[in-house]
């Protein structure tokens, strides 16, 4: 069997508006490489963005309210914040500073923005279709021979230190060999193994590649174990309700991004009409039906304390009364220093009609929290379990 073979490709310093693959091929030739039938041309993202003038300057990005919360909950730059929430479909959360973002389909800090590797005051950004991108690059190298094409990054796995690679994009082999069927060393038969081979060889690169000041931005991988084809499969994911990291730990509010400001501004306004003269705590909730009209109301309390009610449920009965059985989102408003969530009972009140009603739960200050329902109260008594 041939001994598989990582060759780097040391080329000179990639700019905006360069031509990668005519710079990739100039190096090659300087140094004595050409591509051979079966070779995996690896090639760093950054770089590939860089070519493609995806460098933005920080001083020409301007930070919106919801950027310079966000950058100060996560110790960000308030302009890179802006990046994020542009480049990212969601916000999953975050730690001091790093936010992890969904992007379509893939989780990524900080939606893939990098800034090493970038010249000071700047950000790279990840390629805008890295597919297209590999496809075009592999119709430019291939000359004839089989060849493939993976654009590559790294990445830490959960609770591991250190990264390891992971393909944007691929053409040229299948990105994940389905291994359901085969045999264990028992005998016993695979179910649900699938092997991350675009990932894996990615791995393999970013050993020669590096991180840093190496200069090697794409390497030729030669004597894989692996079938070249002319699939341009794009690299699978999957739901994130069926991700066992996600599914195990996506059980609390996440940040809010958007998308319901006009109820956050009916549910402040609901507030100041809220009789609570007893604790002085002001709650407003503005309730969004899939009719699209909005209920909403403030808290009302009673010297009999039992007696009062919430603004949620308020809210609630006046949808009911309007003969509202179907609903979207939920805004929830109150003068305190944290975003306030539903209480119990209004949990339950609200599940009766749906665990994915959206939750937005905010203060006066426009902090905001959200969630949907099925995450405040898992597992909820409904009228499921009666039947």
């Amino acid at each position: 069997m041939s001994v598989l073979q990582v060759l780097g490709i040391k080329t000179d310093l990639i700019k905006p508006g360069d031509g990668l693959a005519a710079s990739l091929e100039k190096a090659m030739a300087e140094s004595g490489l050409a591509l051979q039938d079966g070779d995996i041309l690896v090639i760093s993202e950054s770089t590939l963005a860089t070519a493609e003038g995806r460098v933005v300057a920080l001083h020409d990005v301007t930070p919106g309210p919801l950027a310079l919360s966000m950058a100060a909950r996560y110790s960000k730059d308030p302009r890179e914040m802006e990046l994020i929430l542009q480049e990212s479909d969601e916000i999953m959360g975050g730690i001091p500073g790093v936010v992890l973002t969904l992007r379509e389909g893939f989780l990524y800090p900080n939606a893939g923005i990098d800034s090493s590797n970038a010249p000071p005051g700047h950000v790279v950004l990840f390629p805008a279709d890295a597919q297209k991108s590999a496809i075009k690059i592999r119709e430019r190298m291939a000359k004839g021979r089989r060849i493939a094409v993976i654009i590559g990054d790294s990445r830490t796995h959960p609770l591991r230190l250190g990264c390891v690679g992971v393909a944007l994009a691929c053409v040229g082999l299948e990105p994940v060999e389905d291994a359901r069927g085969q045999k264990d060393l028992f005998g016993r038969e695979l179910k649900i193994t699938r092997k991350a081979v675009a990932d894996n060889l990615v791995s393999a690169a970013q050993i020669v590649m590096g991180e840093g000041d190496e200069g090697i931005p794409a390497v030729i991988i030669r004597n894989a174990p692996v079938s070249i084809s002319e699939v341009q499969s794009a690299i699978p994911s999957i739901p994130p309700e069926e991700c066992m990291y996600i599914g195990a730990l996506r059980s609390g509010p996440r940040p809010y991004t958007g998308g319901y400001d006009h109820l956050i501004l009916q549910a402040k306004e609901a507030a100041k009409d809220a009789y609570a003269p007893y604790s002085g705590f002001l709650v407003g909730a503005a309730l969004l039906s899939r009719s699209g009209k909005i209920y909403s109301a403030g808290n009302i309390e009673n010297a009999a304390s039992g007696a009062g009610i919430c603004a949620e449920r308020a809210a609630l009965a006046k949808a009911i009364a309007s003969g509202e059985r179907e609903f979207e989102a939920i805004a929830i408003v109150g003068n305190a220093d944290e975003p306030i969530s539903p209480c119990g009972i209004c949990r339950q009140s609200l599940i009766e009609f749906g665990e994915n009603i959206i939750i937005i739960m905010s203060n006066a200050k426009g902090d905001a929290l959200t969630a949907t329902l099925a995450d405040l109260l898992p597992r909820a008594f409904t009228g499921k379990c009666l039947r």
